[in-house]
């Protein structure tokens, strides 16, 4: 990454990058304009974990996909509003319900990736990331010079 475009916050094993994108998204004043929302996220640090939190409402579970791979932790879900002909012949003074999806991205080195657990319960995600074992990321693997 170039460091002057894109500022980054980091601890030993995540990488926050604080990019346009991010900042662009958190400016609207109104946050149900629009199709695409990010919900906010806590991550807890923990002597064992990473523990991400984050409130999705109205989101089922079966629409929810976590992922990790090649250091990055993917979060996404989608809401399909669901329309029927009802709808049509309705006259809304003001309509924010809508469809959305989002997508949020963090960089988490030193994961036992096996060991990843996700929950969803009462609207509420929670993502545990053990961390790897201190020895082994400290150990180099040596290559032999042939």
């Amino acid at each position: 990454m170039m460091k002057g475009l894109f500022p980054v916050v980091t601890n030993s094993d995540f990488v926050f990058p604080d990019t346009i994108f991010d900042n662009f998204f958190n400016s609207f004043e109104n946050p149900t304009e629009g199709n695409y929302r990010v919900p906010q996220v806590d991550i807890e640090d923990t002597d064992k974990a990473y523990i991400l939190t984050t409130d999705l409402p109205g989101i089922a579970k079966e629409d929810i996909n976590v992922s990790y791979n090649d250091d990055i932790l993917t979060l996404t879900a989608k809401h399909e509003e669901k329309k029927d002909e009802k709808d049509d012949k309705k006259k809304y003074i003001r309509k924010e319900r809508s469809s959305h999806t989002f997508c949020r991205q963090f960089t988490v080195r030193n994961i036992q990736k096996d060991g990843i657990q996700a929950a969803f319960k009462d609207g509420v995600l929670t993502v545990t990331l053990p961390k790897e074992d201190p020895k082994k990321v400290a150990e180099a693997h040596r290559i032999e010079v042939k």
